[in-house]
């Protein structure tokens, strides 16, 4: 083995080499004198060395000038006993000292701090260093990278969206006329809603929208205005309706109110002042749109859209009634006028609008002619789908008028939302335009109305359409609604039977969007027999609605109305009524409230859909959200049992679930029974709704 010595003073070095006999070998040898073995001992022996002998530090001092030292003896080693010692200038002597044990695998043992600062600048040190720390950053980066990567794949909780009252409720549609009479007149009225909000509030619906309450005139309509800031005398006073409206809020309700801006009555005040003269020095002279040559537009009731005044000598534009003169929305003086009328609303604590004939609003500016309809096949000029109607409707200053009302109303909405909702009519694309139009917001709700002229069945792939068609083409952001019933449409209780009309409004009620249902729909009301012309009041789907078995079905709160009914009541009342139906448990207005109650489920509120088996007879889809019961509904739109394997169909759906409700006792499941996913089977029009508790989702 073999060792080195380093000593250094005054930058020289003095290498005193040794060799070592094997160990074996040094065990049968006499005890050597040893002068610094290793390299760790240096220090401490040349210490004791000073201490006990004279150092020839003058003569090494001379070897620092360049002269050569005297030559060493030829060897460092003596045998123990002998007394020759060598004092060659070097001032060392040998001395006894007995054998160490090398400190093996620590050569730097015993060192001092400076030697080993020196040893550690060494490069091979500094590289092994430079290496262990690149090996602990790579690590820690590695695990920074590894720890990101797991944040952004693994699947996260989301946050749910916030919803509003308007989106989280049903919505009932009231034709106040014939919804109660409360004073015995034969008109519905205000009054007589009041005393039936708790019917509404208990069926889950906790917003209504009231048909048009204005003052008008005599003509037959509800659309022929005279003061938009005064209550019609028929159905009350303004008492009455600030009477109303608190009632509501206190049991947590909202109401809307129609709005309707495109025209007045021939007799109200400003038609009056604007018919007088077309002199500059009227202010109201532009409050309509007034012309010397009239074009060949036709009104919707197929006649021509101009009449002539005899005052005025001009003719002035009614795209509905010649008695229904349209405003000229392109007046800043009715703008100003109908934002008025809106605050007006607003400042008494209306919660929104419903904005009527919206697509009416704007004409072209240069009032020109229309084009042939290339998609109707009348060949009758005098008619109104003859034209195309690019002129008069659907102008896109209709957009920028909804936006401005949208801002509007926003300012009201303090301690609550206040909405905007319109009758959007028209291809997928013009309606999807009245929630927004160039970044800025339109209205709430653009009604869906897709469904209402449907009759007879309409089968799984047309409900599937009806649905998936509105919410693919919904803007980002905004909410969905289903228009169940209308009052100026025929009632849902005409159109479809009760299996169906149970089907389908398990659907709609437990899709995203707001349910939109007409009075009367809860007991199915039907049309009555009437014979009247389109824009009259009288209409079929506009009958009494039907209380209890008693004389008008109890429409007015006497005994008996003391005039007779705007309208005849229908005989059905005797055995079709909100009393006796509400009694049995499994009768449609059960089967509404029930549908309604789930629908308060939070995972119907905020949880995501998404379609799972839909075929030529099943329409079915998933409710779900991260960290709730997910939910399978599941629905047989055709006459014949279907069934289906339901586990497959989605990632989402476990194999055991629960039924937690069914369109009927038909169904051969009950409420609570466990079910297997993998075969559920249904009879014609039935449908079922199970649950299963939420299982977090693996990578």
């Amino acid at each position: 083995m073999l060792s080195h010595l380093v000593f250094s003073y005054s930058r020289h070095l003095v290498v005193i080499e040794m060799d070592y006999m094997d160990r074996k070998y040094q065990r049968d040898q006499k005890p050597k004198v040893t002068i610094g073995s290793y390299p760790g001992n240096i220090e401490r022996r040349i210490k004791r060395y000073n201490g006990r002998h004279t150092y020839g530090m003058d003569k090494m001092s001379s070897y620092s000038g360049g002269s050569s030292p005297r030559s060493k003896p030829e060897a460092d080693t003596y045998e123990k006993g002998d007394n020759s010692s060598y004092d060659d200038n070097y001032g060392a002597e040998a001395i006894e000292e007995p054998p160490e044990t090398p400190a093996l695998g620590n050569p730097f043992r015993g060192m001092e701090k400076e030697e080993l600062i020196r040893h550690s600048s060494k490069p091979f040190w500094w590289r092994l260093r430079m290496m262990c720390i690149s090996v602990v950053l790579l690590g820690w980066l590695a695990l920074l990278i590894t720890v990101v990567a797991l944040v952004l794949i693994y699947p996260r909780c989301r946050d749910p969206d916030m919803r509003s009252w308007w989106q989280n409720e049903t919505m009932y549609r009231v034709y106040v006329r014939s919804f109660s009479d409360s004073n015995g007149d034969g008109i519905g009225d205000l009054k007589g809603l009041e005393s039936h909000l708790d019917h509404i509030r208990d069926l889950g619906a906790n917003t209504i929208s009231l048909s048009p309450v204005y003052q008008s005139d005599d003509i037959d309509s509800d659309f022929n205005v005279i003061d938009h800031m005064a209550i019609d005398r028929n159905y009350g006073n303004m008492s009455d309706f600030e009477s109303l409206l608190k009632a509501a809020h206190d049991r947590g309700m909202h109401l809307l109110m129609d709005f309707i801006p495109n025209h007045t009555s021939d007799l109200h005040q400003w038609f009056i002042n604007s018919s007088k003269t077309s002199d500059r020095d009227n202010d109201f002279r532009n409050f309509y749109v007034w012309t010397d040559t009239p074009t060949n537009w036709r009104s919707v009731y197929n006649n021509g859209s101009w009449k002539t005044s005899d005052v005025r000598n001009q003719a002035y534009l009614h795209q509905f009634l010649p008695s229904q003169p349209d405003l000229n929305l392109r007046s800043s003086q009715v703008q100003e006028k109908l934002e008025e009328i809106l605050k007006f609303w607003l400042t008494k604590g209306v919660d929104g609008f419903y904005i009527r004939n919206s697509g009416f609003m704007f004409e072209d500016y240069d009032l020109r002619n229309e084009k042939k309809s290339s998609t109707n096949n009348s060949s009758d000029p005098t008619e109104y789908s003859y034209y195309d109607h690019t002129m008069t409707y659907g102008l896109s200053e209709v957009y920028d008028m909804l936006s401005r009302w949208r801002t509007l109303v926003e300012e009201f909405s303090n301690t609550t939302e206040r909405i905007l909702m319109a009758d959007a009519r028209g291809n997928m694309d013009m309606i999807m335009t009245y929630y927004g139009h160039y970044d800025r917001d339109g209205v709430n709700i653009a009604l869906n109305e897709v469904f209402l002229p449907e009759h007879g069945i309409c089968g799984a792939p047309c409900v599937r359409k009806y649905i998936t068609d509105w919410l693919s083409n919904l803007p980002k952001h905004h909410w969905a609604n289903w228009v169940i019933g209308a009052d100026d449409s025929a009632r849902l209780g005409s159109r479809f039977n009760e299996s169906y009309i149970r089907a389908f409004l398990m659907t709609a009620m437990l899709v995203p969007g707001t349910p939109i249902i007409y009075y009367g729909d809860e007991i199915l009301m039907t049309d009555i027999n009437v014979t009247s012309e389109s824009w009259t009041r009288e209409q079929s789907m506009r009958g009494l609605m039907q209380w209890e078995n008693k004389t008008d079905g109890g429409f007015c709160s006497a005994r008996s109305c003391s005039s007779s009914p705007w309208l005849p009541a229908d005989g059905k009342f005797r055995t079709n009524n909100v009393k006796d139906k509400s009694k049995f448990a499994g009768s449609i207005i059960s089967y509404f409230k029930n549908l309604t109650s789930l629908r308060q489920e939070r995972t119907f509120l905020i949880g995501e859909f998404t379609t799972a088996i839909t075929d030529d007879s099943i329409f079915s889809f998933v409710r779900e959200f991260d960290g709730l019961t997910g939910y399978l509904i599941a629905i047989n739109f055709s006459h014949e049992e279907q069934t289906r394997d339901f586990y497959t169909s989605h990632d989402s759906i476990e194999k055991a679930a629960t039924v937690e409700f069914t369109t009927g006792n038909d169904v051969s499941y009950n409420m609570e029974d466990n079910v297997d996913t993998r075969s559920i089977t249904l009879g014609g029009f039935q449908g079922v709704v199970v649950s299963w508790d939420y299982v977090a989702k693996e990578l």
